[in-house]
Order: C-alpha cells, then structure tokens, then sequence
C-alpha cells in the first residue's frame, strides 16, 4: 500500500511540474518588450502609449564590450549614459496609433506607415546593424526607462534596461 501511495505522489508531482511547465508556454508574457535586429515587440504600447525613438549610440568606454570577461551583465552596473553618446547619424522615431495595432513592429520591412529618420520619412529603417549599440525609449508611459541594445556580429541582440525613475 505504501508503496503505490509513493508512486501515485510520485506521479502527481510529475504531472503538475509537466502541466505547469506546458501551460507556461501558452500563457502570454505580460509587459514584454522584446527587440530583435529586425523588429520589436512591445506589449506596452497602448491608445495612450504609442511611440518610440531609437537612436544609434557610440561607445566612449572600452570596457563595454559584452564579450569581455570583465563585462558585468548586471545592467544596475554600468552608467550607460556615460559608457555611450548619441551618434547623430541615426535618429528614428514613430509617434502614431498603428503602433499599439501591430504585433511586430519591423525595422525591415513597411509597416504601413512612415518613421521619421534623421528629419525624413522612411517606410524602413532596414535591420539594425551588427557590431553597434541602440537606445530605445518612449517604450513605456514612463519617460525614464529606456533599453540599450547591443547587436553582435552575427545579429543578435544584446538588450539591458535601464530604469532611471528609481535612482
């Protein structure tokens, strides 16, 4: 009796770790903001909040290299706004409702609507480049919060937010 009682525990412990670990994938992420080389997702984006500005960023500080071993993850760390400055030779942003309809939103590919690049509307601002650093803010209603974006060599991104409301 002992025994089939330990294998039916056994047995329900493992079905609700499987059951939690299935539903989990099926749960839709709350609040996620989610960039890529090629487009961003942010589920913040509402009739309230719509819009967003990326700026292309140049290092000033050599120990901001992500592949460093002496790079500390931890984006509490790092002074982000005095490890980078604005390069001026790409500013972009879209203010409008279309943002919050979209659930991708392409940096590759049109939209439907035009991004304002350096001062000219653009259908694309074509993928973010490879080996360079990005500042992303007017994600949320907080005008604080920005995320900064490394790509690597080989298109992926490296992203590490930054919440200057709470310092």
């Amino acid at each position: 009796m002992k025994k089939i009682t330990l294998i039916l525990l056994i047995g329900l412990i493992i079905g609700l770790v499987s059951v939690a670990l299935f539903w989990t994938d099926f749960v839709p992420k709350k609040n996620r903001i989610e960039i890529t080389n090629e487009f961003i997702i942010n589920d913040n984006w509402d009739e309230y909040n719509h819009s967003i500005i990326i700026e292309k960023m140049t290092v000033l500080d050599n120990r901001l290299n992500v592949f460093s071993k002496e790079f500390i993850k931890n984006s509490h760390y790092w002074d982000f706004e005095k490890s980078l400055e604005k390069d001026n030779t790409l500013t972009c942003n879209y203010w409008g409702n279309e943002l919050y309809t979209k659930d991708k939103v392409y940096f590759d590919k049109n939209n439907g609507w035009n991004w304002n690049v350096n001062g000219i509307e653009k259908p694309t601002i074509g993928k973010l480049e490879n080996g360079n650093w990005y500042k992303f803010s007017n994600l949320l209603m907080n005008t604080k919060y920005y995320k900064y974006v490394f790509v690597d060599s080989i298109g992926k991104t490296h992203v590490f937010s930054v919440n200057k409301a709470n310092y």
